[in-house]
């Protein structure tokens, strides 16, 4: 199994992993296994449990043969997945994510990809950061969710989704910023195409992930974690860093 860095297709050391993921917020995995992705994740992360999980925090991801899927279930079809935070609306969502592909689709179903650190560095040019604090996740039944983006002295982790469950509000009624959000979104979406044994590990708090529609009986394996409380960059589960405004 290979890790490689995802802008500069430079090797990994797999000792540096925490800490290239700590810099970039993504790792790029190449000729990996199920096996190799788990143990490389057990040396300095614990599984966060999922309740479609078929093992300790990992979940097969493949389209169901059922027409009554549920929004909370729209992962498990052959629908777009808009990018986003996996468990956005937790108390606590997993800071680590990562995937394996093991089986791609006939056409379509590219990974997509939204670096939060650069999106919100734009957001914060066009808006002051206690208009972006006020920024809510609001069910489509008009719940109240968490934070968009929780600024903490240094840092920030972001929760994002905009679907049928849940998408960006603002109690003060800046619609502006709010479809700011979703333009810069869009317009810093990378694409990123998987095959056989490829897949990635991103800063769930950081880095929002996704997937375009597609063909065919792909099937992917997610692995949810949070960084042992006992690791050096066991930071990580809070956010991270940012400069001051």
């Amino acid at each position: 199994m290979l890790l490689v860095e995802a802008e500069h297709e430079v090797e990994v050391n797999p000792d540096l992993l925490p800490a290239t993921l700590a810099r970039d917020g993504v790792v790029l995995i190449e000729q990996g296994t199920v096996a190799e992705v788990r143990a490389l994740l057990d040396r300095w992360t614990v599984p966060v449990d999922h309740p479609h999980q078929v093992a300790d925090g990992l979940t097969v991801i493949a389209p169901r043969v059922r027409s009554d899927v549920s929004d909370n279930e729209a992962g498990f079809t052959d629908l777009p997945l808009s990018p986003h935070t996996d468990r956005s609306l937790h108390v606590q969502p997993p800071s680590v994510l990562a995937t394996l592909m093991l089986a791609p689709a006939t056409t379509g179903g590219v990974t997509t990809l939204v670096d939060g650190a650069r999106l919100l560095m734009l957001v914060r040019q066009r808006a002051e950061d206690a208009a972006v604090a006020r920024l809510r996740l609001r069910t489509t039944i008009g719940q109240p969710g968490p934070p968009v983006v929780e600024f903490i002295p240094g840092h920030a982790r972001i929760r994002y989704r905009d679907d049928r469950i849940a998408g960006p509000h603002s109690p003060d009624g800046r619609t502006d910023l709010v479809a700011e959000v979703r333009r810069l979104t869009s317009e810093t979406t990378r694409y990123l195409h998987l095959s056989v044994g490829d897949g990635y590990l991103v800063h769930n708090h950081r880095f929002l992930h996704g997937r375009t529609a597609f063909t065919g009986d792909r099937r992917l394996v997610r692995f949810l974690a949070r960084v042992n409380s006992d690791h050096p960059y066991a930071w990580l589960n809070r956010g991270f860093p940012i400069a001051s405004s």
